[in-house]
C-alpha cells in the first residue's frame, strides 16, 4: 500500500545495509547467500525502521581458495541470462575480493497490436565488487554496486480488452532505471562486544518512465516520469560477540538523508475528450532521521529467554513542489518534524526439547510525509502511522529433524493507517490516512523429511485486514467493515523435493493466492478472485557442475498481480514457460 510516498512497512536490509523506498528495491539480489525474514515490529533491532518486518540478507564472505562460479540459461520467450563470481584471496596478499557480473533479458508477454510487436521486454546488466581487508585491529569491507535496467513498456492492459496479452497502445513506452551504491563496512572486538559502523551512499535514477494511460491507438493520455531518489546512511552497532551470554544484546545509532526529486509531464483529456491537458510537475521530499535502539535478550535459564527493546527516532521532512496546470495550481512548500518512540517484548520457553511456546507484543510508527502529485495543497501532507501488534505460538522439532512445525497466531490495531491511492476524475495520487485498521490472522509453516531424501515443505497464512474506520476523503462513503487493498485473504504455499543417491533429483512446488482487492470499496471490477501456480524441475548436481530444466506455471494459469483503478488496467501474471539452467563451479 505504500510504493512511492510514504515510508516501507517492511525494511530491506542487504549486506548490513539498508535499502530506500520501496521502488528503490532492486529485483536482483545476487549476493543474497543467506535470507531472514523478521516478522513483526523490528524497530529496536535495526537502525533502519521496520514496523512489519525486516528482510536481512547476506552474501558469504570469500573462501580461503579462489572460487569461480558461472551460471547460464535459456528458456521461453528468448530468455537469455548470464552470472558470474569470481572470489577469493588476492595473491600476495591478505586482501580478498568478490566480484560478480550478470546480464538477462526476454521478450516481452504483451503484443502491441498497433505497434506489430512486443514492447513490454526486460533487460538488466549489472556488477557487484566486493574488497575485504583487516587494517590493523579492524575488518574492512568496501562494496561497490552498478545496475541498469532497460525495460520497454509495463505491463498493462485494458481489463475489458479479450486478450489481456495484447494492447493498442500508439505509445511503446520505456522505463530506464540506473542504481548505484558504495558502501564502507567497519567491525573489530571492543570489550566484550562487537562494534560495527557501515557507511553507505545510494542513488536511484528513473529516466525516463513513459506509459499510455489510454491504451489505444489515439494520443489521448500519456505519462512521462523522471525521479531520482538519493540516499546517505550511517549506522554505528555494538552487540555481544557470542550468543549464550547471560545477556545477549545490540544497541546502536542510526542516521539517513534521502532525498527524492521528480519531474513529471501528464497528458489526459477533458470531457468530451479534448481540449486536451497538459500537467508538469517538479517536486522535492526531503527526509532526514537519526535514531537510537537498543534490545536484549535475558537467558533466565536454558529453557527461558525473556527480550525487551526500545527505539527512539527524530524525523524531519519536507517538501518543495510546484506544478503547471490549465486550472492553475498553488505550489507546496512546507516542513514537518516529530519525536517517534517504540517498544517491543517478548519470550521464549522451552517446554521440553521437542516444544516450545513464544510469544511477542511491539508498537511501532510510519512517519509522516508528503505527497507529489495532489494539487490540493491542504491534502499534501499525511500524518503518522501508529501500531500495535502482538502474537503468540508454538513450534515443535522433532529429535530426528523429520518434522518442523511452527504456527502463530497474530493481532495488529493500526491508527492512521497509510494507504496510496488515486484522486477520482484526475491524475492525483496521494497517500491519505485510515482512521482505523485491524488485522488478525494465523500463519504456519512444516516441514517435514519422511525419508533423508525425500523433503516436503508447506506454509499456510490466512489474514483479515478490514477498515474498522475509514470515510472516503472524496466520495464520503462509509468504508468501515471493508478489506483493505492489496491484502490476500489467505497464501498458501508448498513444496515437493526428491534427491536421488546419484545426483538426480525432482521438485515441484505451488503457491496459491486468495481474493485480493485493489480499491478501497471492494469494486467487482478491481478484484482478483484468488488464483494456483504450479512450478516444477528436474535436475542434476554435483560438487562442480548443477543442470536443471524447469517449467514455470504449467497449466498456464491467468491471474492478474496488480490492477489500476484510476486507468482500468491490469498486470497479468506471468504466463506459462520453460527453460533450462546451468551452473558450473570450480
Amino acid at each position: 500500500n505504500t510504493l512511492f510516498f510514504s515510508p516501507a512497512g517492511v525494511a530491506q536490509y542487504i549486506d548490513d545495509v539498508p535499502s530506500g523506498d520501496v521502488f528503490t528495491y532492486s529485483s536482483e539480489l545476487l549476493s543474497g547467500n543467506a535470507l531472514t525474514v523478521h516478522r513483526g515490529g523490528k524497530g529496536t533491532v535495526f537502525g533502519r525502521n521496520g514496523p512489519a518486518g525486516v528482510i536481512e540478507i547476506n552474501s558469504l564472505k570469500p573462501m580461503q581458495d579462489q572460487r569461480v562460479e558461472v551460471g547460464l540459461e535459456a528458456g521461453s520467450f528468448d530468455r537469455l541470462a548470464f552470472r558470474a563470481n569470481v572470489s577469493g584471496p588476492i595473491s600476495g596478499s591478505d586482501v580478498a575480493h568478490s566480484l560478480t557480473v550478470y546480464h538477462n533479458e526476454r521478450d516481452g508477454y504483451i503484443t502491441n497490436a498497433s505497434l506489430g510487436r512486443e514492447t513490454d521486454t526486460r533487460e538488466a546488466r549489472g556488477a557487484h565488487y566486493s574488497l575485504f581487508f583487516s587494517p590493523g585491529e579492524w575488518n574492512a569491507r568496501v562494496k561497490l554496486v552498478k545496475e541498469d535496467i532497460n525495460d520497454g513498456s509495463q505491463r498493462l492492459s485494458s481489463l475489458f480488452s479479450p486478450d489481456p496479452f495484447a494492447v493498442g497502445s500508439d505509445l511503446e513506452g520505456e522505463t530506464q532505471i540506473e542504481r548505484g551504491q558504495i558502501s564502507l563496512h567497519l567491525d573489530r572486538e571492543l570489550g566484550s562486544g562487537v562494534f560495527k559502523s557501515i557507511t553507505a551512499l545510494q542513488d536511484w535514477e528513473l529516466d525516463p518512465s513513459t506509459v499510455d494511460l489510454d491504451l489505444s491507438p489515439d494520443p489521448i493520455s500519456t505519462s512521462w516520469i523522471q525521479q531520482d531518489q538519493s540516499l546517505l546512511t550511517q549506522e554505528f552497532r555494538w552487540e555481544s560477540d557470542e550468543q549464550g551470554n547471560p545477556v545477549d544484546w545490540r544497541v546502536g545509532l542510526f542516521f539517513m538523508d534521502k532525498d527524492t526529486s521528480g519531474d513529471t509531464t501528464r497528458v489526459f483529456p477533458a470531457p468530451p475528450f479534448f481540449p486536451v491537458f497538459t500537467e508538469d510537475t517538479t517536486f522535492s521530499i526531503d527526509e532526514q532521521e537519526i535514531a537510537a535502539y537498543g534490545h536484549a535478550f535475558f537467558n533466565i535459564s536454558e529453557e527461558f529467554v525473556i527480550d525487551v527493546g526500545v527505539r527512539a527516532q527524530e524525523t524531519d521532512t519536507s517538501i518543495d513542489r510546484s506544478k503547471t496546470s490549465p486550472v492553475g495550481v498553488a505550489p507546496v512548500l512546507d516542513d514537518q518534524s516529530n519525536t517517534y518512540l517504540s517498544a517491543s517484548a517478548g519470550f521464549d520457553f522451552n517446554l521440553s526439547e521437542y516444544v516450545s511456546i513464544f510469544g511477542r507484543s511491539a508498537t511501532g510508527f510510519k512517519p509522516r510525509g508528503y505527497s507529489a502529485f495532489m494539487n490540493d495543497p491542504s491534502m499534501a501532507a499525511f500524518a503518522d502511522e501508529s501500531s500495535w501488534s502482538n502474537e503468540i505460538g508454538f513450534a515443535f522439532a522433532a529429535i530426528d529433524d523429520t518434522v518442523e512445525l511452527r504456527i502463530t497466531g497474530f493481532d495488529i490495531s493500526i491508527d492512521d493507517y497509510q494507504l496510496e491511492r488515486s484522486v477520482p476524475e484526475s491524475t492525483d495520487y496521494l497517500v491519505i490516512n485510515a482512521d482505523k485498521v485491524s488485522s488478525q490472522g494465523v500463519e504456519s509453516e512444516i516441514v517435514w523429511r519422511p525419508v533423508p531424501s525425500f523433503v516436503l515443505e508447506g506454509g499456510l497464512g490466512f489474514n483479515d485486514v478490514t477498515f474498522d474506520r475509514h470515510i472516503d476523503p472524496f466520495s464520503g462513503a462509509d468504508l468501515g467493515g471493508l478489506e483493505v487493498p492489496f491484502t490476500p485473504e489467505y497464501t498458501i504455499r508448498g513444496s515437493a523435493r526428491y534427491s536421488f543417491e546419484n545426483g538426480f533429483f525432482l521438485q515441484g512446488t505451488f503457491r496459491s493466492i486468495g481474493e485480493t482487492f485493489f480499491d478501497e470499496s471492494n469494486a467487482g471490477l478491481f478484484r482478483e478472485g484468488g488464483y494456483e501456480v504450479y512450478d516444477a524441475q528436474i535436475g542434476f548436481r554435483n560438487e562442480q557442475f548443477t543442470v536443471v530444466v524447469y517449467g514455470e506455471n504449467l497449466g498456464d494459469e491467468f491471474y492478474y498481480t496488480f490492477i489500476n483503478p484510476q486507468i482500468f488496467a491490469g498486470t497479468p501474471g506471468d504466463p506459462e514457460s520453460y527453460g533450462v539452467r546451468l551452473d558450473w563451479r570450480f
